[in-house]
């Protein structure tokens, strides 16, 4: 089967699946584009091929494609939103464009949502900011699926979080990490694939590293980056996500694997925060001393055998540049598409 396909054509079959299960035409277009732009990126992992899941969620009454997220608090610049269990993409991009809006009347805005979903990417929402002419950051709560220095077992999530700063030519300088070494969604991949996996990625039933992911997730868990560090930058997305919104905390038990549990609300929370840069040096004077430091960046004495030095960024949006008409999916995606096109009865129309 041929894994390309216009990124247009992976737009509308995506938002027609979502229309198919009961979300709005312009929620559905929402999703379809934080979707396919992750893609385009190569975050194969938090693209279209979650969408068949979020359908089997939906249909197990673990999310709500009808829902709406709700401002249910707000001052000049700031907000709390309920999502209702609805799409994590729609109630992400609502957040943020939110963020953006207050920002540019207050300089500063934070929106924390509580009672979503899965909201794929970070990266997606912070570079809604820089698109905007702002600096953007996102983070969300997640699941347990990773240890902490001193324990075993899972006992706080591996909390994604990312910023994203805006370039002259339309680019930003962006980072879109999880807490742990790895994306969990890559273990489990790697055992679907029945290959071997690095001994920093997760530790065994006993907390001992291990390069088996065969019992992940049943048993173990992912390893903090950096080890304390990885997990006290978890702990602050927590404390300003879940303990900010009122809404669930990781390791009290409150929130349930997207995946997993598809009848359980996921009952993650997320925060977008702002920056309107016009309002602090002036917006020509930031993109200048931007580029200022990309440019030191980039002609910093190379290692030995080395010809390039990337921005934060750069290496996905080289590869956004490359597939901004025709995207190439790796068999994973291609496989979860063609099966969710065959269940739900929409052709998917690849090149």
């Amino acid at each position: 089967m041929a894994n390309r396909i216009s990124v247009q054509a992976l737009k509308d079959f995506c938002a027609a699946c979502c229309e198919h299960e009961g979300m709005s035409p312009e929620n559905a277009g929402i999703t379809a584009q934080v979707l396919c732009e992750t893609d385009c990126f190569g975050t194969n992992s938090h693209g279209t091929k979650n969408l068949y899941g979020y359908v089997k969620k939906q249909r197990a009454g673990g999310m709500d494609f009808k829902a709406e997220p709700e401002v249910v608090a707000q001052g000049p610049a700031y907000a709390l939103m309920d999502a209702h269990a609805c799409m994590g993409m729609v109630a992400g991009y609502r957040a943020m464009e939110l963020a953006i809006q207050k920002a540019k009347e207050c300089g500063v805005a934070l929106v924390t949502v509580r009672g979503s979903t899965h909201f794929g990417a970070a990266g997606f929402y912070a570079n809604m900011a820089a698109e905007a002419g702002m600096v953007g950051i996102s983070f969300s709560n997640v699941d347990p699926n990773m240890t902490v220095p001193g324990a075993r077992g899972m006992i706080l999530g591996n909390n994604p979080f990312s910023y994203a700063s805006p370039l002259e030519g339309g680019r930003s300088i962006f980072l879109d990490i999880a807490m742990s070494n790895v994306a969990s969604l890559k273990v489990i991949q790697a055992r679907k694939d029945g290959v071997q996996i690095p001994d920093s990625w997760i530790v065994d039933r006993d907390g001992l590293p291990t390069t088996d992911p065969s019992h992940y997730p049943e048993e173990g868990a992912m390893q903090p980056m950096a080890a304390h560090k990885g997990y006290g930058l978890a702990v602050m997305v927590e404390l300003l996500s879940g303990v900010l919104s009122g809404g669930g905390i990781s390791s009290t038990g409150e929130i349930k694997s997207w995946c997993f549990e598809p009848e359980t609300p996921n009952n993650v929370s997320h925060t977008f925060l702002a920056v309107d840069i016009s309002k602090f040096a002036g917006t020509q004077n930031y993109l200048s001393r931007s580029n200022d430091l990309a440019t030191a960046l980039r002609n910093t004495p190379k290692a030995k055998g080395k010809d390039r030095i990337y921005l934060p960024g750069e290496i996905e949006w080289d590869k956004h540049d490359t597939w901004s008409h025709i995207v190439d999916l790796p068999d994973a995606v291609a496989d979860s598409l063609q099966e969710m096109s065959e269940d739900l009865g929409i052709a998917i129309v690849w090149e």
